[in-house]
């Protein structure tokens, strides 16, 4: 690696070469250092020397640094322990791939265009790096098995090898089930990526939020350099919830509903509502605002209801429906099984805990009472179906003969003794 300007005993003999480069191998993306020892080995003075480093891709001069170094003198036989020393600074490109890479040095003489050139291999190491991308959730439902998968993705030019990858977050709201947090990969090619896949839990008293994930990915380059990223990634705790509606108890036209928060998330700003619907009418207002509903926690929502083929006489002040009327009400009544008509529609609106407005729509079975307490299916209502007026016994033929016959006999007994005691008056 010797550079020879003259070759006679007579004249000098300049040479230069490469002592060492820091680091080795450089890293793309980074400065390295590079130093030169220039001697003089024949027995004759060299004065005025310029050595000249010619950067060239992949590497990059630096600004205010100098490239052209002067030596006013160099002894004769200046080699060795004695020679001079002198070092230059580039970086590296940042996508320069891994491998040997030429760099060029010119040696002349101060207002000569005469010089003489060579070329030094430098080591270059690509740039390692991993970029860990979160991909998978971005919510957990507290108490629920739910899947979360990182990405692992080399976006340098090095290849990355024995991997070790874990995650943590700190109050232990969250953590992985059916393994621990830790995952190892043997490597990985630039521009590989691979998935870990995780089943985690958060904790079904978890308060509705964000939390923070600390991850951490440990690698090694192929040279044997240890690397290390952290970094964070949120995810949020709550969202969507689920609700039970049943029915209370109905009484004079008034209707209550019993509703509770049965998910593992509280609802807020919830409102119910009773859509229209073919088989019960509202009279009053459709909907109810209950404001905020804790998980676990009911209330009673009422409404005036009444089923669309069953007007009641006494609405509205207790004015009775004329015959026309009810006949109208009666062309609209629902066709389907008595369960089908029992089944109220009920609608329930509300803002999960990350702020989005959502709606369940619910089946609900319910009953109605008449003032009197006897169920408006009970075969003893009028027959216009009217709910709280109870119909005639003399409107039912059946009960008609068995109860002439009784009459008539309690009407005999009654005579016969009547006789009877004129009889023994007499």
């Amino acid at each position: 690696m010797n550079l020879v300007y003259a070759a006679t005993e007579d004249s000098e003999i300049v040479s230069l070469s490469l002592i060492n480069q820091k680091p080795s191998p450089a890293r793309a993306g980074e400065i390295v250092e590079l130093r030169f020892n220039v001697e003089n080995s024949g027995g004759k003075s060299a004065n005025d020397l310029q050595i000249e480093l010619i950067p060239e891709y992949p590497f990059i001069e630096l600004p205010g640094e100098e490239y052209v170094k002067t030596i006013k003198t160099l002894s004769a036989y200046q080699d060795d322990e004695d020679a001079v020393a002198i070092k230059y600074k580039v970086r590296v490109d940042k996508d320069a791939v891994r491998g040997t890479n030429e760099i060029k040095i010119k040696e002349g003489r101060a207002g000569s265009d005469s010089y003489t050139s060579k070329t030094f291999d430098i080591d270059v190491s690509g740039k390692e790096f991993a970029q860990i991308i979160y991909v998978d959730k971005a919510k957990l439902d507290p108490g629920k098995e739910t899947p979360l998968k990182f990405t692992i993705t080399d976006i340098g030019n090095s290849p990355l090898q024995n991997l070790i990858f874990s995650w943590n977050e700190e109050n232990g709201i969250i953590l992985p089930v059916y393994s621990d947090n830790t995952k190892y990969i043997k490597y990985i090619g630039v521009g590989e990526s691979v998935d870990l896949e995780y089943i985690v839990v958060a904790d079904v008293n978890a308060v509705a939020g964000l939390y923070q994930l600390d991850l951490t990915l440990k690698f090694e380059s192929e040279d044997g350099n240890s690397n290390e990223i952290n970094t964070r990634a949120g995810v949020f705790v709550g969202g969507e919830t689920d609700f039970d509606v049943t029915f209370s108890e109905s009484s004079a036209g008034q209707t209550s509903l019993s509703v509770a928060n049965i998910g593992n998330n509280p609802a807020l700003s919830v409102t119910v509502r009773v859509p229209e619907q073919r088989n019960f009418r509202v009279t009053g207002s459709t909907s109810s605002i209950i404001g905020n509903l804790d998980k676990g926690d009911y209330t009673i929502v009422s409404f005036q209801i009444m089923q669309a083929g069953s007007m009641p006489g006494g609405m509205a002040g207790g004015s009775r429906l004329s015959e026309e009327e009810r006949q109208g009400a009666g062309e609209h009544a629902p066709s389907g099984s008595a369960s089908d008509n029992n089944n109220l529609e009920v609608l329930i609106e509300y803002t999960d805990t990350t702020g989005v407005r959502r709606s369940i729509e619910k089946d609900v079975p319910i009953q109605f009472r008449s003032i009197t307490g006897f169920a408006s299916q009970n075969p003893h209502a009028d027959q216009s179906g009217m709910p709280g007026r109870q119909a005639s016994i003399w409107n039912n033929s059946k009960l008609i003969g068995p109860i002439i016959t009784l009459v008539i006999v309690v009407s005999g007994v009654v005579f016969y003794r009547k006789i009877r005691s004129r009889k023994k008056n007499k």
